[in-house]
């Protein structure tokens, strides 16, 4: 195996737990350049890291995190996900840390099983999976309404005219060409 499959594997079947030196994160966004903005929690890390990092001393802090080259072509990172930060040494003024692990659904299910998972992420994870109470209150007043599917898919044909913009129909499978074709032979 190269090295790009042992990368690859560790990223994908790893089952790495959190520390106070790399910390679970939240990611809020990508800023460019392999930096992505992330949130963590002041109680996970160590008051070193809480200081250096977060000197207002609020209970969440943001900082920026750097994704190493050897994940780059590996794992995708988008909003909302969840990885580990190595805090331990700040890159420059504004880079606070490098990524260790970006998470994927099996580690986060994981590390819920041990209870490792911290208390902090619960709401943000109900959230995820549509499990808010403020979620539920809408789709039960539109399934009251009537059949959503059914309005749906009127506003569908109503867009595209019913049919597909980006297919080429060719002969006889369009309706209205055999209606003229009908009308062509009854003028005759």
């Amino acid at each position: 195996m190269g090295r790009g499959k042992y990368t690859e594997q560790e990223a994908l079947y790893a089952l790495p737990e959190p520390t106070a030196e790399c910390p679970l994160a939240r990611v809020l966004g990508p800023r460019g350049q392999n930096l992505h903005e992330i949130v963590v929690a002041r109680d996970l890390v160590t008051t070193e890291i809480s200081q250096r990092l977060n000197p207002n001393n609020s209970e969440w802090f943001t900082t920026l995190a750097q994704l190493p080259p050897r994940f780059r072509s590996v794992v995708w990172i988008k909003r909302g996900s969840y990885v580990l930060v190595d805090l331990s040494e700040q890159l420059t003024d504004k880079i606070g840390g490098e990524i260790a692990m970006v998470m994927m659904a099996t580690q986060i299910k994981h590390l819920r099983q041990i209870e490792q998972w911290p208390t902090h992420y619960e709401d943000m994870w109900d959230e995820m999976l549509g499990k808010s109470a403020g979620a539920a209150q809408p789709s039960t007043a539109k399934s009251e309404c009537g059949s959503e599917d059914e309005d749906e898919d009127e506003d569908m044909d109503d867009l595209m005219g019913g049919r597909n913009p980006n297919r080429q129909y060719i002969g006889g499978n369009d309706d209205s060409s055999s209606e003229d074709e009908d009308e062509d032979k009854d003028d005759e």
